[in-house]
């Protein structure tokens, strides 16, 4: 077998893994998940390394994955992506000398925080030249508690990446226009339980990052709060679950749908504001991914309230499968994989 790479994505309720064959069409030849107990992970940022560390030996056990190599990902609020620009210098200088530069856009202390950018190109402001870069910025003591959990499972991380740009890697469009008539950007939503993550990028090359605190389990808390319930019931009545004495699944999902609408409304209100930032900027695709994507109604009320075309993200349309799963349980996976398929893959990576 060709050489494989392995994507580690921890979220708020799960570990996950993928291993993968790079290439012109990646080939996925391992994947799966461990539940996490409540309070391992917060909002996004590890709490309990050794917990993590446990349910990422179990992942191991249960995937058959060998390799202990691994890239790593972060999404939450301790990540800030900004679009800068700065007086023009050659990338090595730059690198160099980016602390110093960039303070005032970023709002932690640089000397508590992990730096990268990309370069995206070059203009003149007043007369001066000018580099405009996308900075990413990420705060240490996160890292560390997440390569805590890593090395604590014996695994040892190569790098650490953004995890919507490993999405943009697993499911984004890439090759050609979305639109030949209507060139647009296209905008990838990760819906995770506690955090979303909305990136926008031009055939691959990321222009926008924004994080929101919330996913699908503020619409497992409207539906306890809402129907007096406990937060494990609801989950369950989420789902489509019927539960004996419980109420109605119609209640259920009228509670749902408003909590779903006045989300999809925050993620419509940042792709605005990334529009409105952005001279000429246009989105024209909106793709889905998640967990919380798979909630009964949210594609039709994403469609509903955002006015461009909007499909599910489909992982396994960009990367061959070799996993041994039935049609229903591909279904069930290919929007939780993404973020761990897209570490595998080779790209701009950042540690």
């Amino acid at each position: 077998m060709a050489r494989t790479r392995i994507g580690v994505d921890v979220g708020s309720t799960a570990v996950r893994v993928a291993e993968v064959v790079p290439g012109d069409v990646p080939v996925l030849v391992r994947a799966g998940q461990v539940p996490l107990p409540p309070g391992a992970v917060e909002a996004g940022e590890v709490r309990q390394p050794d917990v993590v560390a446990q349910a990422l030996r179990e992942l191991w056990a249960v995937t058959k994955v060998k390799g202990r190599q691994v890239y790593l990902g972060v999404g939450n609020q301790r990540v800030v992506v900004r679009e800068i620009a700065l007086p023009w210098l050659p990338e090595k200088e730059l690198r160099a000398s980016l602390g110093f530069q960039v303070q005032e856009f970023i709002p932690m202390a640089v000397e508590e925080a992990v730096l990268d950018f990309d370069l995206l190109g070059e203009d003149e402001q007043g007369g001066r030249r000018m580099v405009r870069i996308l900075l990413a910025a990420a705060h240490k003591p996160m890292i560390d508690a997440l390569v805590q959990a890593a090395t604590g499972a014996k695994l040892r991380p190569l790098g650490i990446d953004l995890s919507p740009f490993a999405v943009v890697r697993a499911v984004g469009t890439s090759d050609v226009p979305l639109d030949l008539d209507r060139p647009g950007d296209e905008a990838i939503v990760d819906i995770g339980a506690h955090v979303t993550v909305i990136c926008v990028h031009d055939r691959g090359v990321t222009r926008f990052v924004r994080i929101l605190p919330s996913g699908g389990r503020d619409i497992t808390l409207a539906i306890a709060r809402g129907l007096g319930v406990e937060d494990e019931v609801a989950e369950r009545l989420k789902r489509g679950q019927e539960v004996e004495g419980g109420p109605s699944l119609e209640d259920v999902r009228r509670i749902a749908m408003t909590r779903l609408g006045a989300f999809v409304d925050e993620v419509r209100s940042s792709l605005e504001f990334y529009a409105a930032q952005v001279p000429g900027a246009r989105i024209a695709r909106v793709l889905a991914v998640g967990g919380g994507s798979k909630l009964e109604g949210f594609m039709e009320v994403l469609q509903e309230r955002i006015p461009v075309p909007v499909d599910r993200g489909r992982l396994f349309e960009k990367v061959k499968s070799e996993l041994a799963q039935t049609p229903e349980e591909a279904a069930e996976t290919e929007p939780v994989l993404p973020v761990a398929v897209g570490l595998a893959i080779p790209g701009r990576r950042r540690s």
